[in-house]
């Protein structure tokens, strides 16, 4: 994809950013990271862009929504700069209080100049204008019309003059996916799968804003401990238990000293789920499979006093790399990356395990509050495909643990292809597995991620 110059302010390096992660495979963080360090931008441009950047991508489903029934032509014949430019500022006025419309409408047209023709400048600068002039009031009451209230965060809405949005009695999962942004096809799984409240709930989750949360390092401190340090060191902590402290407004990670000295890691609550479930023993030997960046690795070995042997397997050697760095900074000694292909975990060892965790890849539907982009690439093909790539992960971690073994499989997605469905196919081709318990974290039950874990057992005895 060819770099467009969009301009140098914190909408225009947003409007860059948004502009290539919807035409790419290129993942948000890392690009709005990079950017941010090019830009020089301070604290205030910094929160204003990173705000952008992923209440833009989180509300695309919604900010079309609306911008179809004010466009004077179809988006789906808007040059895509073009669309990136209206998405911008569609939700500077719907979603934001404390930008001045003016402000947000005439950058948006000159940053169209920059990238296309005189055109597409009075075309943006009207769409916007009139979008404007249509929000009739912001606040706490959505009306009796939902058709015309966006919901934009818990119990505030945006009411329009006009409806903007699907009528809810008509089909609840093209409305919910409207109002909440995500793909129709989705929300109809979940309505199926969960009912229109729970549905409901999970899209709010979604797209709430996601602070960061960390999991404590037992082996070099507490919950109580880490909080302490973190508020000593000007920032807002709440612990959320269980080992876990939400920590909002963080800015950049590199300026938490507790993160730099290996006090905490940044883990989530259903993705922290797994290494307890398998429980490690001190002198037990377990396998992590797909271990990079090696949180879960790190979470074995402390689970086990530092007395059990981790092995942090992974295909990529450069993402290995992190491993390694993390076990440093955690002071997880007894964990040894290994580069390898976790579907071929029988070529690679001849020593049996005591257990197996695989945290396989994923759709990431449990995560879509932190994976902002992630919500427009997942397809139902997709799914399938990724659900015979897990089977294949497990399948091959299974044929190394040694009998009366156990096996942790985990995912941070919602659907049942991934999760139910990857456990039942491989109990049904390794009958010696069997389920010994599971459980799925919806967002909304965690105030955190999503996600699903399993533990099997192995007949036998050692």
């Amino acid at each position: 994809m060819e770099r467009v110059y969009f301009g140098s302010s914190p909408r225009a390096v947003a409007t860059f950013v948004c502009y290539v992660v919807n035409g790419t495979e290129q993942r948000a963080r890392e690009l709005l990271e990079h950017e941010l360090e090019r830009s020089q931008f301070d604290r205030r441009d910094r929160d204003l862009t990173t705000e952008l950047v992923y209440g833009v991508l989180r509300r695309r489903g919604t900010l079309d929504c609306v911008l179809e029934r004010f466009s004077r032509r179809p988006l789906r014949k808007v040059q895509p700069r073009v669309l990136e430019i209206l998405r911008v500022g569609a939700y500077q006025l719907l979603f934001l209080d404390k930008v001045p419309a003016p402000a947000a409408v005439n950058e948006a047209a000159e940053t169209a100049k920059r990238v296309s023709s005189r055109g597409a400048v009075g075309f943006v600068n009207g769409c916007l204008r009139s979008l404007h002039r249509a929000i009739a009031a912001k606040g706490e009451d959505a009306g009796r019309d939902p058709r015309r209230a966006v919901p934009v965060a818990a119990g505030a809405w945006c009411v329009f003059d006009r409806p903007v949005l699907p009528e809810p009695s008509g089909d609840a999962a093209e409305y919910l996916a409207a109002a909440y942004s995500h793909p129709a096809w989705l929300v109809r799984r979940w309505v199926a799968r969960f009912g229109e409240a729970a549905t409901r709930q999970v899209c709010e989750a979604d797209n709430a804003h996601a602070g960061v949360v960390l999991r404590v390092n037992r082996l070099r401190s507490t919950q109580e401990s880490l909080v302490a340090e973190l508020v000593r060191g000007g920032r807002w902590a709440r612990p959320l238990g269980d080992g876990h402290v939400a920590l909002d407004h963080v800015g950049s990670l590199a300026d938490v000293a507790a993160l730099r000295d290996g006090l905490c890691t940044v883990q989530g609550v259903a993705t922290s789920a797994a290494a307890p479930l398998l429980a490690p023993h001190p002198g037990e030997r377990v396998l992590d499979v797909c271990s990079a960046p090696g949180s879960k690795a790190c979470q074995l070995a402390e689970l086990a006093r530092g007395e059990a042997e981790i092995v942090a397997l992974d295909l990529s050697p450069r993402r290995l790399r992190l491993v390694a760095e993390n076990v440093a900074r955690l002071g997880a000694r007894t964990v040894w990356p290994v580069a390898g292909d976790g579907a071929n975990c029988e070529r690679l060892f001849r020593a049996e395990f005591d257990a197996a965790l695989v945290d396989v890849p994923c759709s990431n539907t449990g995560v879509l509050s932190r994976r902002v982009e992630s919500r427009w690439r997942v397809t139902e093909a997709k799914i399938a495909e990724l659900a015979l790539l897990q089977l294949q992960l497990a399948a091959s971690a299974a044929t190394v643990v040694r009998p009366g073994g156990r096996l942790v499989y985990s995912t941070c997605s919602l659907e049942e292809e991934e999760n139910e469905g990857v456990v039942n196919a491989l109990c049904a081709a390794k009958p010696e597995w069997s389920l010994a318990e599971s459980r799925l974290f919806l967002p909304p039950q965690t105030g955190d991620d999503g996600g699903y874990v399993a533990l099997l057992h192995r007949a036998g005895r050692t």
